[in-house]
């Protein structure tokens, strides 16, 4: 008797269980699914920084010529700048027309009085000034056929001192101009023929037109007095005229050390 009370006990307690169970599982069936979490929004670099729009300045002629000069080089301590079809015929005036050409015809005409050359001339007044029209008349050929040529080759033959140069330097800068020019932007220097046949154009053609003997040779001769004004001319400017340069800073009178301080106010009582 108590066997089957047991037994039916264990039934019923199965039985409860599997109820329990069962119902469990309905009522996990019944319940809905937990709502799936978004995925993590995509992270976008940040945006480049609006650009401002930068107004350009219209510059005013004067400021563009400035910041040009700015930009150039130098050439024996100065700005090179290249000179332009005007500033080249500027030169040709000056130098054969100007007082650089009376100077080297004055010396010249001397020279050729004291030698008595050409000879038929003689050596009083009448022949002097016979020499001094010939010799402007062979400087006014030089400086044609030297303009001419350096418009042709596009040279620079304009004499740039040497600033702040040593002695030998400036000899040398005075020597390589006449076997020399410069050329483009940065002014460099390179051998030319235009300053020789310049130089020998005028005697030579002075020689065989209106000089007595008509000797083209003594043209060639002739030359070197030609050549040699010219150089002294640029001695003359590196050792006289531009003697002030020996040293850049001499430019500005407080950094002279030859030229003494201003005195100092005196400060009232």
């Amino acid at each position: 008797m108590q066997r089957r009370l047991s037994s039916s006990l264990d039934v019923s307690i199965l039985a409860s269980l599997g109820c329990a169970l069962a119902a469990c599982l309905t009522a996990g069936a019944q319940i809905p699914p937990a709502p799936a979490t978004p995925p993590p929004a995509q992270v976008l670099p940040d945006a480049p920084a609006q650009r401002t729009l930068r107004q350009r300045v219209p510059q005013t002629p004067e400021e563009k010529e400035a910041a040009r000069i700015a930009a150039l080089g130098k050439i024996n301590g100065v700005t090179y700048d290249q000179p332009s079809v005007k500033d080249q015929f500027l030169d040709y005036l000056r130098d054969s027309y100007g007082a650089p050409a009376f100077v080297r015809i004055g010396v010249r005409s001397l020279y050729e009085e004291g030698l008595d050359k050409p000879s038929g001339w003689g050596q009083d007044f009448p022949g002097f000034m016979q020499r001094v029209g010939s010799n402007s008349a062979i400087t006014a050929i030089d400086g044609n056929v030297r303009f001419g040529m350096e418009l042709l080759f596009r040279e620079d033959l304009r004499y740039i001192p040497c600033h702040g140069c040593s002695v030998r330097r400036k000899l040398m800068n005075a020597l390589l101009s006449e076997v020399t020019a410069r050329h483009d932007v940065d002014g460099h220097r390179f051998f030319t023929l235009t300053p020789a046949i310049a130089d020998f154009s005028g005697p030579i053609i002075a020689n065989y037109a209106w000089y007595p003997n008509h000797d083209p040779f003594g043209g060639v001769v002739a030359t070197r007095t030609v050549a040699a004004t010219r150089v002294g001319q640029h001695l003359f400017t590196e050792f006289i005229w531009e003697r002030r340069h020996k040293d850049p800073k001499l430019e500005d009178r407080q950094n002279d050390p030859n030229i003494p301080p201003p005195p100092k106010a005196a400060t009232p009582p």
